[in-house]
């Protein structure tokens, strides 16, 4: 059902808009930062090792064989690198590639689905909030990964309404594959618990025919079956194994010390894909009167995705920010829905609703002001951080904070003032464009402003004593704490046959708040103190 009026109206490109900022939003700046610890280095020095070795079948860390992920985002980042250089900018270019891609996909998806106004608010909703804008600005593997998901997701629901399509439902099944080959089995276990919920909460009982699900098996097989195979004949069953016990451990343990409070993913999603987020709880509610069935069967599926996604990594014990990113889909559909609805007067906002969005409006804009402030007084900061000694240690790093970077905090006041003014006025679909317009543009100048002046305190001085033995036959470690950055960005040559990894000079680093790990190594001499780090070499 066409709207003939407001955003909808017209002749407007919109595909065009969507690409136009996607390249904008999404790919300047991307290579102005270094890669920072765990993930985004951890990967991209797989990737640098595929091509260092022309090994590109078997997955490695440190030229050692590494089980933790499948390989297709590595393949990704090895085309991106063979075109750009072995750099950030190569590195997380396939996430920004794949964002302008989610842009449209959004849009045509949600005019096919609803119509075209809806499809504008679920792209518009996805590219303004702030998480998700983030998130296609990084090198890590799950924008793919959620993509293949939410796609085998849609293809599978296709495959029902068009009265069980053998074609949709192996679609389904080799979409999932993908997931798979780009991080593991959550992929086809989050399609599956999906379908499943639906199963038992819809009033269509036909979500999981015998047909679709051997055809969706199929599909798995055919993609993730084929490089699992031909890694198990060439290296037998030991990745394979270790695969799999790792990803039990992902499920069971909180792995690398990655921990969290049961509500972690609840509280990441609210604020973190703000405003959509708050639109979003809205849409949380049983089917209107005015509502058509199919289109509260659409939504009824967000909803169970987003629980499924929220309950699942709440249930796991590794509590990570990007766990949940797979909600970020679902969520922007039920912030346009709740949209379009109040803009068809359908709807109406509740007053605990529009509380809950000027706290977290106003919570951001606090954060932005008192970031910059903390770091033009950051002597005054570092005297409370007593009891964090490698912190205290890295605030001594020398970063200028130029009352530019109050721009952030401005801009999102701005926005949030104008889209206000505009409320009042009535003007209801200028507002809505207005806001996640702005908080897309907001995403990008406090990355600008901000991410930079955070590396350098994190992690800068060490990552420049690693470039500058770049290329160089040395061995490097850390100690006491684990970290990737020194194989990417020393660059570590694969190792020589004729000469054991032993004969080469030995560097060591130690991070301030595991000094008194010292005692253990006398043989060490340090070479200097820097920002945190405690750089040593083995005479």
């Amino acid at each position: 059902m066409e709207q003939s009026k407001g955003v909808a109206s017209g002749r407007v490109p919109w595909i065009w808009l969507f690409i136009l900022a996607g390249v904008v939003l999404y790919i300047p700046f991307i290579g102005g930062v270094s890669l920072f610890d765990w993930d985004e280095i951890n990967f991209a020095e797989v990737s640098r090792e595929m091509i260092v070795s022309c090994d590109y079948l078997n997955i490695q860390m440190n030229f050692q064989p590494f089980f933790e992920k499948p390989p297709f985002f590595f393949w990704l980042q090895v085309l991106c690198m063979k075109v750009f250089g072995v750099n950030e900018f190569a590195a997380r270019l396939p996430n920004a590639l794949v964002g302008i891609f989610v842009l449209v996909f959004l849009f045509k998806l949600g005019s096919r689905w609803i119509d075209k106004r809806f499809g504008i608010f679920w792209a518009l909703s996805y590219m303004g909030s702030v998480l998700p804008a983030l998130y296609h600005k990084s090198g890590i593997i799950d924008p793919w990964f959620n993509l293949f998901i939410f796609s085998g997701i849609v293809a599978w629901v296709e495959g029902i309404r068009h009265k069980n399509s053998s074609k949709l439902f192996l679609i389904s099944g080799l979409l999932s594959g993908l997931a798979i080959l780009t991080k593991g089995p959550v992929g086809p276990l989050l399609i599956g618990l999906t379908m499943l919920c639906m199963q038992l909460f819809s009033k269509n009982k036909s979500y999981l025919p015998i047909k679709g699900i051997l055809l969706f098996i199929l599909g798995n097989t055919l993609v993730a079956g084929i490089w699992f195979g031909i890694n198990l004949l060439t290296n037998g069953p030991d990745f394979i194994m270790a695969f799999v016990k790792y990803q039990v451990e992902l499920l069971t343990q909180s792995v690398a010390g990655h921990k969290g409070f049961p509500g972690y993913h609840f509280v990441v999603v609210l604020f973190g894909v703000f405003p959509a987020s708050v639109f979003a709880l809205a849409g949380l509610r049983k089917k209107l009167p005015t509502e058509e069935d199919h289109l509260y069967q659409l939504r009824l599926l967000m909803m169970v995705l987003t629980g499924v996604v929220l309950i699942l990594f709440s249930i796991v014990q590794s509590k990570i920010v990007h766990y949940s990113s797979m909600a970020y889909y679902p969520i922007s559909f039920l912030s346009a829905w709740a949209i379009c609805q109040f803009l068809d007067g359908h709807l109406h906002w509740k007053a605990w609703l529009k509380n809950i969005g000027y706290g977290i409006a106003g919570l951001i804009c606090v954060v932005l002001i008192v970031l910059p402030l903390a770091g033009q007084n950051i002597h005054v900061l570092r005297d409370s951080f007593q009891f964090d000694a490698f912190s205290m240690a890295a605030m001594t790093a020398q970063v200028s904070w130029p009352h530019t970077t109050y721009l952030p905090a401005l801009w999102m006041i701005a926005t949030l003032v104008v889209f206000m003014i505009l409320w009042k006025r009535g003007s209801f679909e200028k507002g809505f464009i207005l806001l996640f317009s702005g908080v897309a543009v907001f995403v990008t100048i406090a990355l600008i402003s901000f991410i930079g002046r955070i590396e350098r305190y994190s992690q800068h001085a060490a990552i420049e004593f690693y470039e500058s033995k770049a290329g160089q036959h040395v061995e490097i470690r850390t100690l006491g704490y684990k970290s990737y950055a020194h194989y990417f960005y020393a660059k570590k040559p694969a190792p020589l046959a004729d000469k054991p990894k032993e004969d080469n000079p030995h560097f060591y680093v130690l991070r301030e708040d595991k000094r008194h790990q010292l005692e253990k190594y006398p043989e060490l001499r340090i070479l200097y103190e820097k920002n945190g780090f405690i750089f040593f070499e083995k005479p």
